[in-house]
Protein backbone atom coordinates (compact mmCIF):
# COMPACT_ATOMS: atom_id res chain seq x y z
CA UNK A 1 0.00 0.00 0.00
CA UNK A 2 2.97 2.57 0.54
CA UNK A 3 3.96 2.55 -2.67
CA UNK A 4 0.69 2.79 -4.13
CA UNK A 5 0.18 5.93 -1.82
CA UNK A 6 3.25 7.13 -3.12
CA UNK A 7 2.14 7.09 -6.80
CA UNK A 8 -1.31 8.71 -5.59
CA UNK A 9 0.34 11.28 -4.14
CA UNK A 10 3.00 11.99 -6.90
CA UNK A 11 -0.48 12.12 -9.83
CA UNK A 12 -2.14 14.60 -7.07
CA UNK A 13 1.64 16.71 -6.97
CA UNK A 14 1.76 16.43 -11.16
CA UNK A 15 -1.76 17.79 -11.58
CA UNK A 16 -1.49 20.42 -9.24
CA UNK A 17 -4.57 19.73 -7.04
CA UNK A 18 -4.83 21.51 -3.74
CA UNK A 19 -3.80 20.31 -0.39
CA UNK A 20 -7.35 20.55 0.86
CA UNK A 21 -8.39 17.94 -2.67
CA UNK A 22 -5.55 15.91 -1.78
CA UNK A 23 -6.55 15.24 2.32
CA UNK A 24 -10.17 14.61 0.85
CA UNK A 25 -8.95 12.09 -1.88
CA UNK A 26 -6.53 10.08 0.83
CA UNK A 27 -9.82 10.13 3.40
CA UNK A 28 -11.54 8.44 0.78
CA UNK A 29 -9.38 5.85 -0.12
CA UNK A 30 -8.27 4.77 3.26
CA UNK A 31 -11.73 4.76 4.12
CA UNK A 32 -12.54 2.58 1.69
CA UNK A 33 -9.35 0.13 2.15
CA UNK A 34 -10.86 0.29 6.14
CA UNK A 35 -14.44 -1.06 5.13
CA UNK A 36 -12.75 -4.12 2.49
CA UNK A 37 -10.04 -4.97 4.59
CA UNK A 38 -8.09 -6.39 1.53
CA UNK A 39 -5.81 -4.41 -0.53
CA UNK A 40 -6.95 -1.69 -2.71
CA UNK A 41 -6.39 -3.06 -6.16
CA UNK A 42 -8.36 -6.44 -5.29
CA UNK A 43 -11.49 -4.59 -4.42
CA UNK A 44 -14.11 -5.83 -7.18
CA UNK A 45 -16.92 -3.53 -8.59
CA UNK A 46 -19.50 -5.46 -6.88
CA UNK A 47 -17.82 -4.40 -4.04
CA UNK A 48 -17.44 -0.67 -4.87
CA UNK A 49 -21.06 -0.83 -5.51
CA UNK A 50 -21.53 -2.24 -1.79
CA UNK A 51 -19.34 0.10 -0.27
CA UNK A 52 -21.39 3.38 -1.43
CA UNK A 53 -25.17 1.87 -0.65
CA UNK A 54 -23.07 1.15 3.25
CA UNK A 55 -22.53 5.15 3.23
CA UNK A 56 -25.62 6.53 1.40
CA UNK A 57 -27.89 3.99 3.77
CA UNK A 58 -26.18 3.32 6.68
CA UNK A 59 -23.41 6.13 7.51
CA UNK A 60 -26.46 8.21 5.76
CA UNK A 61 -23.83 10.26 4.30
CA UNK A 62 -25.23 13.82 2.05
CA UNK A 63 -24.67 14.11 -1.89
CA UNK A 64 -21.79 15.69 -1.57
CA UNK A 65 -20.12 13.83 0.68
CA UNK A 66 -20.74 10.98 -1.51
CA UNK A 67 -19.56 12.57 -4.65
CA UNK A 68 -16.21 13.72 -3.15
CA UNK A 69 -16.05 10.00 -1.98
CA UNK A 70 -16.69 8.97 -5.49
CA UNK A 71 -14.25 11.37 -7.38
CA UNK A 72 -11.24 10.92 -4.55
CA UNK A 73 -11.58 6.92 -5.45
CA UNK A 74 -12.13 7.24 -8.80
CA UNK A 75 -8.92 9.14 -9.33
CA UNK A 76 -7.66 6.43 -6.94
CA UNK A 77 -8.46 3.82 -9.58
CA UNK A 78 -7.54 5.68 -12.95
CA UNK A 79 -4.56 7.33 -12.13
CA UNK A 80 -2.72 5.48 -9.62
CA UNK A 81 -3.94 1.46 -10.58
CA UNK A 82 -5.01 2.47 -14.33
CA UNK A 83 -8.27 0.39 -13.92
CA UNK A 84 -11.98 1.45 -15.17
CA UNK A 85 -14.59 0.93 -13.08
CA UNK A 86 -18.66 0.88 -12.74
CA UNK A 87 -20.34 1.97 -9.54
CA UNK A 88 -24.27 1.43 -9.25
CA UNK A 89 -24.72 4.87 -7.62
CA UNK A 90 -28.07 6.38 -6.77
CA UNK A 91 -27.21 9.84 -5.00
CA UNK A 92 -29.99 11.29 -2.77
CA UNK A 93 -31.73 14.56 -3.95
CA UNK A 94 -30.09 17.69 -3.43
CA UNK A 95 -32.32 19.68 -0.77
CA UNK A 96 -32.76 23.30 -1.89
CA UNK A 97 -32.77 25.17 1.32
CA UNK A 98 -32.88 29.16 1.15
CA UNK A 99 -30.07 30.39 3.61
CA UNK A 100 -30.96 32.88 6.37
CA UNK A 101 -28.60 35.76 5.41
CA UNK A 102 -26.58 38.07 7.65
CA UNK A 103 -28.25 41.31 7.45
CA UNK A 104 -25.81 44.39 7.58
CA UNK A 105 -26.96 44.95 11.04
CA UNK A 106 -25.64 41.51 11.79
CA UNK A 107 -22.55 42.44 10.17
CA UNK A 108 -22.26 45.81 12.59
CA UNK A 109 -23.08 43.68 16.02
CA UNK A 110 -20.44 41.08 14.65
CA UNK A 111 -17.81 43.61 14.26
CA UNK A 112 -18.71 45.63 17.60
CA UNK A 113 -18.28 42.27 19.61
CA UNK A 114 -15.01 41.04 18.02
CA UNK A 115 -12.55 40.83 21.00
CA UNK A 116 -9.47 42.36 19.48
CA UNK A 117 -8.50 44.33 16.63
CA UNK A 118 -7.08 41.59 14.65
CA UNK A 119 -10.53 39.72 14.78
CA UNK A 120 -12.31 42.76 13.59
CA UNK A 121 -10.17 42.98 11.04
CA UNK A 122 -10.11 39.61 9.79
CA UNK A 123 -14.04 39.59 9.84
CA UNK A 124 -14.25 42.80 8.06
CA UNK A 125 -12.03 42.06 5.54
CA UNK A 126 -13.93 38.95 5.03
CA UNK A 127 -17.39 40.42 4.72
CA UNK A 128 -15.90 43.11 2.87
CA UNK A 129 -14.10 41.42 0.21
CA UNK A 130 -16.30 38.10 -0.08
CA UNK A 131 -13.22 36.24 0.66
CA UNK A 132 -13.01 32.30 1.12
CA UNK A 133 -11.61 31.43 4.80
CA UNK A 134 -8.72 29.37 3.06
CA UNK A 135 -8.44 32.91 1.05
CA UNK A 136 -8.85 34.91 4.18
CA UNK A 137 -5.64 32.90 6.30
CA UNK A 138 -3.54 32.80 3.47
CA UNK A 139 -3.01 37.13 2.58
CA UNK A 140 0.16 38.23 2.59
CA UNK A 141 0.77 41.71 3.25
CA UNK A 142 2.25 42.39 -0.32
CA UNK A 143 -1.12 41.17 -1.41
CA UNK A 144 -2.16 44.21 -0.27
CA UNK A 145 -1.81 47.35 -2.91
CA UNK A 146 -2.85 50.06 -0.94
CA UNK A 147 -2.34 52.76 -3.76
CA UNK A 148 -4.58 50.91 -6.13
CA UNK A 149 -7.18 49.60 -3.51
CA UNK A 150 -6.83 46.52 -3.98
CA UNK A 151 -6.37 42.97 -2.92
CA UNK A 152 -4.74 40.21 -4.64
CA UNK A 153 -6.30 36.48 -3.79
CA UNK A 154 -3.61 34.29 -4.31
CA UNK A 155 -4.24 31.01 -6.04
CA UNK A 156 -7.57 30.90 -4.75
CA UNK A 157 -10.23 28.12 -5.62
CA UNK A 158 -9.33 26.21 -8.49
CA UNK A 159 -5.83 27.72 -8.75
CA UNK A 160 -6.28 30.72 -10.07
CA UNK A 161 -5.46 34.69 -8.80
CA UNK A 162 -7.87 37.62 -8.89
CA UNK A 163 -7.64 41.23 -7.51
CA UNK A 164 -10.62 42.21 -5.46
CA UNK A 165 -11.53 46.08 -4.53
CA UNK A 166 -10.64 46.94 -1.27
CA UNK A 167 -13.17 50.14 0.42
CA UNK A 168 -11.47 52.96 1.61
CA UNK A 169 -13.21 51.99 5.03
CA UNK A 170 -11.53 48.54 4.73
CA UNK A 171 -8.26 49.98 4.06
CA UNK A 172 -8.09 52.21 6.80
CA UNK A 173 -8.79 49.53 9.18
CA UNK A 174 -6.43 47.07 7.92
CA UNK A 175 -4.01 50.51 7.98
CA UNK A 176 -4.52 50.41 11.66
CA UNK A 177 -4.40 47.27 11.88
CA UNK A 178 -0.78 47.04 10.74
CA UNK A 179 0.10 49.86 12.93
CA UNK A 180 -0.91 47.35 16.01
CA UNK A 181 0.45 44.33 14.85
CA UNK A 182 3.10 44.86 12.17
CA UNK A 183 2.54 41.78 10.44
CA UNK A 184 5.39 40.74 8.15
CA UNK A 185 4.65 38.22 5.95
CA UNK A 186 1.45 36.84 6.39
CA UNK A 187 -0.97 39.03 7.34
CA UNK A 188 -2.55 37.25 10.23
CA UNK A 189 -0.16 34.62 11.32
CA UNK A 190 0.28 32.34 14.42
CA UNK A 191 3.27 31.64 15.78
CA UNK A 192 4.51 27.46 16.93
CA UNK A 193 8.01 26.85 18.66
CA UNK A 194 9.28 30.76 16.72
CA UNK A 195 7.89 29.41 13.66
CA UNK A 196 5.73 31.79 11.60
CA UNK A 197 2.53 30.02 10.01
CA UNK A 198 -0.63 31.50 8.46
CA UNK A 199 -3.56 31.92 10.47
CA UNK A 200 -5.23 27.96 10.98
CA UNK A 201 -8.98 28.68 9.60
CA UNK A 202 -10.58 27.17 12.42
CA UNK A 203 -9.03 30.42 14.40
CA UNK A 204 -10.71 32.28 13.02
CA UNK A 205 -14.07 30.22 12.98
CA UNK A 206 -13.78 30.17 16.65
CA UNK A 207 -13.67 34.05 16.79
CA UNK A 208 -16.31 34.18 14.54
CA UNK A 209 -18.70 32.14 16.51
CA UNK A 210 -17.53 33.89 19.84
CA UNK A 211 -18.30 37.08 18.36
CA UNK A 212 -21.79 36.14 16.96
CA UNK A 213 -22.48 34.38 20.56
CA UNK A 214 -22.08 37.32 22.25
CA UNK A 215 -24.26 39.78 19.72
CA UNK A 216 -27.09 37.41 20.04
CA UNK A 217 -27.10 35.95 16.81
CA UNK A 218 -29.03 32.91 16.00
CA UNK A 219 -28.74 32.59 12.58
CA UNK A 220 -25.44 30.34 10.96
CA UNK A 221 -22.89 32.43 11.32
CA UNK A 222 -19.64 30.41 9.41
CA UNK A 223 -16.79 32.32 7.08
CA UNK A 224 -19.06 31.10 4.68
CA UNK A 225 -22.05 33.20 5.56
CA UNK A 226 -19.89 36.51 5.82
CA UNK A 227 -19.60 35.65 1.95
CA UNK A 228 -22.74 35.23 1.09
CA UNK A 229 -23.76 38.23 3.32
CA UNK A 230 -20.57 40.27 0.78
CA UNK A 231 -22.58 38.99 -2.32
CA UNK A 232 -26.50 39.73 -1.48
CA UNK A 233 -25.45 43.30 -0.06
CA UNK A 234 -23.46 44.23 -3.08
CA UNK A 235 -26.37 43.36 -5.71
CA UNK A 236 -28.64 45.10 -3.24
CA UNK A 237 -25.91 48.10 -4.05
CA UNK A 238 -26.09 47.97 -7.24
CA UNK A 239 -23.02 45.94 -8.22
CA UNK A 240 -23.49 43.97 -11.87
CA UNK A 241 -23.78 40.31 -11.69
CA UNK A 242 -20.91 39.52 -13.75
CA UNK A 243 -18.69 42.04 -11.41
CA UNK A 244 -19.95 40.24 -8.32
CA UNK A 245 -18.71 37.12 -10.34
CA UNK A 246 -14.89 38.52 -10.71
CA UNK A 247 -14.91 39.76 -7.42
CA UNK A 248 -16.08 36.35 -5.80
CA UNK A 249 -13.87 34.19 -8.15
CA UNK A 250 -16.94 32.21 -9.88
CA UNK A 251 -16.19 30.01 -12.93
CA UNK A 252 -19.20 30.10 -13.97
CA UNK A 253 -22.07 32.89 -13.50
CA UNK A 254 -24.59 30.31 -12.55
CA UNK A 255 -22.64 30.40 -9.55
CA UNK A 256 -22.97 33.66 -8.88
CA UNK A 257 -27.15 34.10 -10.19
CA UNK A 258 -27.73 31.93 -6.96
CA UNK A 259 -27.86 35.02 -5.22
CA UNK A 260 -30.92 36.32 -7.31
CA UNK A 261 -32.57 33.13 -6.35
CA UNK A 262 -32.00 33.88 -2.84
CA UNK A 263 -33.00 37.41 -2.38
CA UNK A 264 -35.81 37.76 -5.01
CA UNK A 265 -35.84 41.67 -3.89
CA UNK A 266 -32.65 42.36 -6.06
CA UNK A 267 -34.45 41.38 -9.31
CA UNK A 268 -38.07 42.81 -11.09
CA UNK A 269 -39.95 43.54 -8.61
CA UNK A 270 -42.90 43.00 -10.59
CA UNK A 271 -46.26 45.04 -11.80
CA UNK A 272 -49.24 44.84 -9.43
CA UNK A 273 -51.43 42.61 -11.27
CA UNK A 274 -54.61 43.36 -9.04
CA UNK A 275 -54.29 46.80 -9.41
CA UNK A 276 -53.70 46.78 -13.22
CA UNK A 277 -57.55 45.27 -13.14
CA UNK A 278 -58.97 48.86 -13.05
CA UNK A 279 -61.39 50.40 -10.75
CA UNK A 280 -61.40 47.16 -8.47
CA UNK A 281 -65.06 46.33 -8.77
CA UNK A 282 -64.55 42.88 -7.80
CA UNK A 283 -63.72 43.90 -4.52
CA UNK A 284 -66.49 42.60 -2.13
CA UNK A 285 -68.15 45.28 -0.74
CA UNK A 286 -67.76 45.67 3.51
CA UNK A 287 -70.13 46.27 5.84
Amino acid sequence: MSSLLQQFHDEISLRGYSARTRSAYLRAITQLQHYANQPLDDITDEQLTAYFRYLNLERHHSRATLKLQLNGIHFFYEHVLGRDFTVQLSLPKRPHKLPQLLSCQDIAALLYHCQNLKQRAMVALCYGCGLRVSELTHIKVADIDGQRQLLKVCQGKGACDRWVILSPTLLTLLRQYWQAYHPVEWLFASTYHDVVYPLHESTFRKALAKAACLASITKPCSPHSLRHAYATHQLQAGMPLHQLQAQLGHHSIKSTERYLHWSPELGHQGCDLLASLGGMPWQPSTI
